[in-house]
Order: structure tokens, then C-alpha cells, then sequence
């Protein structure tokens, strides 16, 4: 018998998917939680092989809840959500998630990456393999050649930050600033700073940076 845990904010949601899940033979729904603090608790007492986690619930992001389930624990994730962002499918994989599905997939694709993280698997297709190589080839690699300066740089151009006041904020010179840009232009491959910010928004960098690491480093963003 698979015992799993539901993480959503929202009961009427964790109600449908125990009903959905629990008529397939060999399922069990031994807890609920609406909070990632709640569901650390049900954690402890109730040992489910796997958590099916929303990527998105109030009291933090369900991609670190499942990064720090994976790291304390013998209990698979399975990240849920309705926003099948490739950043949210990179941060999942980087997490540890045995698999990623869309709320607008049928109830099978759940049950099938339910089974296999049970089993110890990583159910990502094929699709979202390469989709994962993609991002960390194009976007993570070059994000990975800033320097924690030039990170705290771009998330204030991202803001829409002049350069003055990105000197203002990090105590520096405009000049010194506008190395800053040169060399992050440069790193990123764009041709301006309109290009960087538009390349930066398009890929949800920010959420990239929620995970609170960037390829094992520490960035202030």
C-alpha cells in the first residue's frame, strides 16, 4: 500500500485528488496539510512514502517544502501545479522531485508518478528532460558566470533600477556600475539592457532565485 500525503492550501483541491487517487488499488491518503508547516508535522507522525506537494501554498513555496522533505526524510515528491513553467519544472528537478505533473493532466499521469516515486524512480518524460537540458544549457549556465555583485546587478535592472540608483543601492560608482552591466550583457549573451530584462522576465529568473541557490551558489536576490 502507497501512503501519501497531500499538500495544498486549498481543501476542496486535497478532497478531489484523495477521491481521485484513492480508487485506484493500492492508494492511501493517510494525511492532508494545507501548510508546509503543517505538513512537516504530518511527516513526522504519519511516514508516507510519497508527498504530492502544490507547487504554490501560503506559507512557502512548495518546491523548497519538497527540497527539504527529500533532505530529511525517506519520502518522495511529487510536485503538483497548474503552471507548467520550465523554471518550476528546473526548480522541481533540482529539488530531488521524483516527478513534476500539470493540474491539466488526467488523473493517471498522477497515479503513474505517484507508483514510480514510490518505487524510487524519477518520472519525468522524455519532453521534460530535454526541456530540463535546455534550461540549464541556455539560461542556467550563463547565470552561473555572474558574480554575486553582478547577480545583485541584474535583479535591480530587473526591478527597472537606473544605474544611478543600482549605485545608490550597493554603495558603488555609476561607472563601476556600468562595468557591472557590460559584463552581464556579456555573460548573458544580449545585445542591450532592454534585451537582458526582457530575457530575464521571459525566463522568470526571479523565480529561479527563490530557491535560494543559483548551481550551488548563494546570490542576493
Amino acid at each position: 500500500m502507497v501512503r501519501i500525503l497531500l499538500v495544498d492550501d486549498h481543501p476542496l483541491v486535497r478532497s478531489g485528488l484523495r477521491a481521485e487517487i484513492e480508487v485506484h488499488e493500492g492508494m492511501q491518503v493517510v494525511a492532508e496539510a494545507g501548510t508546509a508547516a503543517e505538513a512537516l508535522e504530518r511527516l513526522v507522525v504519519e511516514r508516507p512514502h510519497v508527498a504530492v506537494i502544490d507547487v504554490r501554498l501560503g506559507d512557502e513555496c512548495g518546491i523548497d517544502l519538497g527540497r527539504r522533505i527529500v533532505a530529511q526524510s525517506p519520502c518522495a515528491t511529487v510536485l503538483l501545479t497548474a503552471f507548467d513553467w520550465d523554471v518550476y519544472l528546473v526548480r522541481a528537478w533540482e529539488a530531488g522531485a521524483a516527478a513534476f505533473v500539470t493540474k491539466s493532466d488526467d488523473t493517471t499521469a498522477l497515479v503513474e508518478a505517484i507508483r514510480g516515486a514510490a518505487d524510487g524512480a524519477r518520472v519525468f518524460s522524455a519532453e521534460q528532460r530535454l526541456r530540463i537540458d535546455a534550461w540549464q544549457r541556455d539560461i542556467a549556465a550563463p547565470l552561473a558566470l555572474l558574480s554575486e555583485r553582478e547577480g545583485a546587478v541584474l535583479r535591480l535592472i530587473m526591478e527597472g533600477a537606473t544605474n544611478r540608483e543600482i549605485a545608490a543601492e550597493l554603495g558603488l560608482a555609476v561607472k563601476t556600475v556600468e562595468a557591472h552591466v557590460h559584463s552581464i550583457l556579456y555573460k548573458l549573451r544580449q545585445p542591450s539592457r532592454r534585451a537582458a530584462l526582457v530575457w530575464a522576465r521571459r525566463h522568470r529568473i526571479m523565480e529561479y532565485a527563490l530557491s535560494k541557490t543559483l548551481l550551488h551558489r548563494r546570490f542576493p536576490w
